[in-house]
């Protein structure tokens, strides 16, 4: 069975999975320096990768203001959120910044498995005598790749 990817159109759907469509993530790498794995990509793996991209934005942060409705699928949209600016967004406004961040993810899980377990863990401390190995717990990939996080916070 085929992917449906429903597109949140600001007012709160019950069976929206995405807060970006394939073609205007396909707009949006238009403009971008780094599109390869985007362009070269199907259209199958970009339904996946904008669908998994806006649920781990979903799980991953925490919002200002209130959902709009109680039945609504996603986070979006939020009564009381501002845009960088210190606007006020109505609550049928998607943020940009919202948009585009999960375009950019989606690439990124595109390019790789951000979610899985690192295949390995470097060590923040070797030891020969007696052999002591210390596991350096930081020395994992992140799931959301810091320009993805740094155009959330905005919001």
């Amino acid at each position: 069975m085929a992917l449906t990817v429903t597109v949140e159109d600001g007012t709160g759907l019950a069976a929206a999975n995405s807060y970006i469509s394939r073609a205007n993530a396909d707009s949006y790498f238009e403009r971008h320096l780094h599109k390869g794995t985007w362009t070269g990509s199907t259209q199958t793996t970009k339904n996946a990768g904008v669908v998994m991209a806006t649920r781990l934005i979903d799980d991953y942060f925490a919002f200002v203001g209130t959902k709009v409705g109680t039945t609504q699928a996603l986070e979006f949209p939020r009564f009381g959120v501002e845009d960088r600016s210190g606007n006020t967004l109505t609550a049928t406004t998607l943020p940009n910044e919202l948009v585009e961040a999960t375009a950019e993810l989606a690439q990124f899980l595109i390019a790789s498995d951000r979610a899985a377990d690192p295949e390995g863990i470097g060590f923040e401390k070797l030891k020969v005598g007696n052999l002591e190995l210390v596991p350096d717990r930081n020395n994992t990939v992140q799931v959301i790749p810091n320009i993805v996080t740094m155009m959330l916070l905005s919001i």
